[in-house]
Order: structure tokens, then C-alpha cells, then sequence
């Protein structure tokens, strides 16, 4: 596994924070999130910004700069504008929260999101780094890496026994999906298909709801969305 650098992290940290704050994000708040003293962050914060990835707003909140924005415009291909179409379709038809997960090493994040149009629904808290355990999307990585020390990073992290591990990847190989069944929230039940760009898996797109609605039509919508995602040109991970 990849070890993190500290300054590298940081500033990572920083961006996704920025991002997650739909107005911003001062630089109390940065240096809060953190858990930083703010002459350390401060310096941080005015690279990114002479950099012009990060922008002071009269507010004096912290905004994606015009350097981020140009970075990510031009990915024409990116994830979120491939899976969207699919996202779009599925939550048209299952009536569900719809997110895309991404990986970051031993962690997922989710970076987009279909919103249910239910009265009540799961809204799953975006840009936020999470553990791959027991999360639905996380199964589907732990399924299909052979990184033993991704096994062995979430067994001691999680305090999981080895066989409670293996029983849950053998499953969700078996099934051709992640699930999770009120691991992660009370009452509220999520399955993950992995996506591939190529040969590779590139992401998860995840289905999430209350257990009432979700647990007695899971097969019924794991096919709909499976049909979703191929028609729109996509794959899904095969375990087969």
C-alpha cells in the first residue's frame, strides 16, 4: 500500500473540504476540519490560492479558484459525466438515492449523486472520505483487489475477524454485487455494482434507501440497474 505524505495530504484535504462547503469554507473552518493550528493552514491556503486553485470570496470563504475548474473541464471523459446518464436512468426508475463512489487507496468517497424523489430517502454526505468497510461500494473493492495489504489494512482497522472478511467478499462475488443491510445506517439497505472504464474498475454507482422499500426488491433492482448502466454504454464489473 502507498504510503501517505504529510504536506501532500494536507493539501488534499483542504481542496475536498473546500469543495464539500457549497459556500465555501473560511480559514477557521479549514484549519477546524483539520484538527490544525491556523498559521500552519494559512500558508497552505495562500499557495493553493496564488496557484489559482483556491479563490477568496468577499465573504472571505475559500472557493474553487479558475485552476481547479480549468483542471477538471478538461477531462471530457470524466467519471461523473460518463456514469451520469446511467445514474440519471436508474433513479428515474428505482425512485432511489443514486451515488457515485470513487476509491482513494484504502478509502472511498462519494463524488456525485442522483437524489431520490421520495418523501423519505438516504442522503449519503458527499466529498467526504470514508472507510471501505462496511460500506456497500467498499465490498466491491475488497471483492476484486488482490492487494493483500488492503484485506490487512481493513481487518486491523475494523477490528474484523479474517473469516467474517472473507465470508462477505465470497458473497459479494457470488452475488456480483455489494450490499449492505443496515451496517452503515439504521434502516437503510444499499447494493454497489462496480463500473469499468476499460478493463479496470473505475468506480462503484450504488443504490441506497429505507430497508421497507430496498430489501424485498433488491434482484429486481440490481437487474434494472445492471440494464441501466449496460444500455448506456458501460459495464459492470463481472465476477464470473
Amino acid at each position: 500500500m502507498v504510503t501517505k505524505h504529510r504536506t501532500v495530504s494536507r493539501v488534499v484535504g483542504i481542496l475536498e473540504y473546500v469543495v464539500s462547503c457549497p459556500n465555501g469554507a473560511s480559514l477557521s473552518e479549514i484549519a477546524e476540519h483539520l484538527d490544525a493550528p491556523k498559521s500552519s493552514v494559512y500558508g497552505f491556503v495562500r499557495g493553493l490560492e496564488a496557484e489559482g486553485y483556491l479563490k477568496e470570496n468577499t465573504a472571505g470563504h475559500f472557493v474553487f479558484g479558475l485552476g481547479a475548474h480549468t483542471l477538471l473541464a478538461s477531462q471530457a471523459t470524466s467519471l461523473v459525466e460518463l456514469a451520469t446518464p446511467a445514474m440519471t436512468t436508474i433513479g428515474s426508475e428505482l425512485g432511489e438515492t443514486v451515488t457515485l463512489a470513487v476509491f482513494l487507496d484504502h478509502e472511498v468517497t462519494y463524488v456525485h449523486s442522483v437524489p431520490s424523489s421520495q418523501r423519505i430517502s438516504y442522503n449519503p454526505e458527499m466529498y467526504t472520505r470514508r472507510p471501505l468497510w462496511p460500506t456497500s461500494a467498499g465490498k466491491i473493492l475488497l471483492a476484486t483487489s488482490e492487494n493483500p495489504e488492503l484485506k490487512t489494512h481493513v481487518l486491523t482497522s475494523e477490528n474484523l475477524k479474517a473469516e467474517t472478511l472473507e465470508a462477505e467478499i465470497a458473497s459479494v462475488r457470488q452475488r456480483g454485487y455489494g450490499l449492505n443491510i443496515s451496517e452503515t445506517a439504521a434502516d437503510v439497505s444499499a447494493f454497489a455494482l462496480g463500473l469499468m472504464i476499460g478493463s479496470s474498475l473505475a468506480a462503484a454507482i450504488t443504490v441506497g434507501g429505507p430497508n421497507v422499500r430496498m430489501r424485498p426488491h433488491i434482484e429486481e433492482m440490481v437487474n434494472t440497474a445492471c440494464s441501466a448502466i449496460s444500455n448506456s454504454g458501460l459495464d459492470v464489473w463481472d465476477f464470473t
